[in-house]
C-alpha cells in the first residue's frame, strides 16, 4: 500500500475506537440505570447495587484510557515509519529504500571498518569509550541508515559527518553488513538495584520500549511473536517483524551512551518524532535506570 494510502487508513483509528468505546460505556451504563431503577427492595439494596454500577463503570473507564493510549501509540508508530519511508525517498534517488539496500558484503566492510571506524568504534565493534557506542551485533538496516543521516546531516557530529563524507553507498552498506555479524559483549552492571527499575520501565513502561527493542524471547518479554507480528506490519520486539527493522539493538550498549542519546532526545537535539516524546515523559533517573539494565544484558 502507498504511504499515503497507510496514512488514510489509519489517521481515523483512534477517532473510531474511541467512538465505539464510549458508545460501549453508554450502553452498559443505561443497563445498569435502568436495573436499579426497576430493582424493587429496601435503600441498603439499592445503595449497594450502586456502588456495583459505579465500581464497574470505573473499571470500564480505566479499560477504556488504557486501550485509546495504546491505540494512538501504535497509530503514531506506523505513521511515523510511513513518514520516515517519503522522507528517505530523495537520499537515495531511487524509488523509495528496502531493508536490502543495507545488505552489503562484510568482507569488504571488514576493510572499511578498519580504515574508518576501529579507531573510536573497535576493530570487532566493542567500543572501550563509552562516548562512542558498540556496532557489533547491530541491527544493519539501522547502522545503515544512521550513517546516511550523518552523511545527509539529519543526524549532527562533526567527527561522523567528517568520515561518511569520505564513504560511498557500499562502503555503508559493507560496514554495516561486517559489524550486524561481530559478537557484542555486555558490560558489568555497576548499580542492580537501578538496573531493577530500568527492568521494569523497558517492559511495563507506558508505552514499554520493549514494543521496538526488545528482542524476540528476550527474558521479561511477556510474548513471543508480537502482539501484531501476525499483521506483519510492526517490527523489533513485542511487534513481530517489519515496520520497526530499523530499530536499534540496545542489549549490552554503554550505559553512558545510551543516557546520553536519551537526554539528546529529550532535549530534541536529536530529532525523532517518537523517541523525542518518549525520552521527555522519563525522568533522569528512570533514564539512567533503563540505561542500566540494558548495558548488563547480553
Amino acid at each position: 500500500m502507498p504511504v499515503h494510502g497507510i496514512s488514510a487508513v489509519l489517521v481515523p483509528v483512534p477517532l473510531i475506537a474511541g467512538t465505539l468505546a464510549l458508545v460501549r460505556l453508554r450502553i452498559l451504563g443505561g443497563r445498569e440505570g435502568y436495573g436499579w431503577r426497576r430493582s424493587p427492595g429496601h435503600a441498603r439494596g439499592r445503595l449497594q447495587h450502586l456502588r456495583r454500577a459505579s465500581g464497574r463503570s470505573v473499571s470500564m473507564a480505566k479499560a477504556f484510557r488504557l486501550s485509546l493510549t495504546a491505540t494512538i501509540f501504535v497509530t503514531a508508530l506506523v505513521l511515523s515509519w510511513a513518514g520516515a519511508q517519503t522522507s528517505l525517498q530523495p537520499w537515495m534517488g531511487k524509488p523509495g529504500p528496502t531493508y536490502g539496500l543495507a545488505e552489503g558484503n562484510p568482507e569488504q566492510g571488514r576493510h572499511v571498518a578498519e580504515t574508518a571506524c576501529a579507531a573510536c568504534h573497535g576493530t570487532n565493534g566493542n567500543s572501550t569509550d563509552p562516548r562512542y557506542p558498540k556496532l557489533a551485533g547491530q541491527n544493519p538496516a539501522y547502522l545503515y541508515w544512521q550513517l546516511w543521516a550523518f552523511k545527509r546531516g539529519t543526524r549532527r557530529s562533526e567527527v561522523m559527518s567528517g568520515i561518511v563524507a569520505r564513504l560511498s553507498d557500499a562502503d555503508m552498506a559493507d560496514a554495516a553488513s561486517f559489524y550486524s555479524r561481530q559478537v557484542r559483549k555486555p558490560d558489568a552492571v555497576k548499580d542492580p538495584p537501578l538496573a531493577a527499575i530500568g527492568e521494569r520501565i523497558f517492559f511495563a513502561g507506558m508505552p514499554a520500549c520493549a514494543m521496538c527493542h526488545g528482542a524476540p524471547g528476550q527474558r521479561g518479554m511477556p510474548m513471543t511473536g508480537g502482539m501484531m507480528g501476525g499483521m506483519n506490519m510492526m517490527g523489533r520486539g513485542m511487534m513481530g517483524p517489519g515496520m520497526m527493522a530499523n530499530a536499534p539493538l540496545l542489549d549490552g550498549q554503554h550505559a553512558a551512551y545510551i543516557l546520553d542519546q536519551l537526554n539528546r532526545f529529550a532535549s530534541g537535539e536529536r530529532p525523532a518524532t517518537i523517541m523525542n516524546r518518549i525520552a521527555a515523559t522519563l525522568s533522569e533517573r528512570n533514564r539512567k535506570a533503563v540505561a542500566e539494565y540494558l548495558s548488563g544484558l547480553p
